[in-house]
């Protein structure tokens, strides 16, 4: 984390402390505790619906191709308000007592970006990631963008040509087809498209947008192309044999059955 300027010298007013969480069989994920200092109790942020699968169906049909891509070190990538930074501070003390300075017994350090265990981060987080998202769709207008759509088609119960095998709400493309779209759910990045190719490029268009923003695409994360089989948002979906069927992964199941 330092080699990576997450933590930089500078003035600190308050420590935060710090411990790892297993993550998997041979990781950790560190987590930056802002409950002891006091320091989430004097930050807010407002409340935010993150999206559900269903938020998916308006962009599928029997048929569509499902891509994702993941964001790397997700919330290590949004900086932390410089007027924040002094309370965060870091104790490296222990861990590098060769590098104390001669008239200096602490080795303090100001924690530089958004932080697991931080009040603020996930607001903060996701609202990056929703502005991010307005510059990979792009121009809707233009041919050439993979994200094109002319107008939203209306399939609503009721009506008297109601197919209930088709979305209720969809943005259909100038060639008629249903558009290609993408979806953020914190670091999870699901994109549709009507067919194989389009999903590929649609892929891409993430992937170069996060990195002109400096934002981490984790590309060993990346998922082929298909008509379901990867879990979204908690959900599993399937797209082929004319229909889209939306269903739970074993290992969600297995604890709901636990419960």
């Amino acid at each position: 984390i330092r080699k990576k300027g997450y933590v930089e010298a500078g003035v600190v007013e308050s420590l935060i402390s710090f411990f790892d969480v297993e993550k998997g069989e041979d990781d950790i994920r560190m987590v930056y505790n802002g409950t002891q200092s006091g320091l989430n109790d004097a930050l807010w942020a407002p409340w935010f619906p993150p999206p559900t699968a269903d938020t998916t169906m308006r962009s599928m049909t029997g048929g569509t191709w499902l891509g994702d891509n993941n964001v790397g070190e997700m919330f290590l990538n949004f900086m932390l308000q410089k007027e924040i930074r002094r309370l965060c501070g870091v104790d490296f003390t222990l861990y590098f007592p060769e590098e104390l300075p001669k008239d200096n017994k602490v080795l303090w350090g100001q924690w530089t970006r958004c932080a697991m265990g931080l009040q603020t981060l996930p607001y903060q987080a996701v609202q990056g990631m929703l502005w991010a998202q307005e510059m990979i769709l792009g121009d809707r207008l233009s041919e050439t963008n993979v994200f094109q759509w002319k107008g939203v088609q209306l399939n609503l119960p009721g009506s008297e040509d109601y197919n209930p095998s088709e979305p209720w709400v969809c943005k259909v493309r100038m060639d008629g087809a249903l558009a290609s779209d993408v979806h953020i759910y914190v670091n999870n990045i699901r994109t549709t498209a009507f067919s194989e190719e389009e999903c590929w490029k649609a892929s891409q268009r993430v992937s170069s947008v996060l990195a002109y923003l400096g934002l981490q695409d984790a590309t060993q994360k990346r998922q082929r192309p298909a008509q379901g089989g990867a879990a979204w948002a908690g959900s599993v979906v399937h797209t082929v044999y004319g229909q889209v069927t939306q269903t739970v992964s074993q290992e969600k199941w297995d604890k709901t059955k636990e419960k």
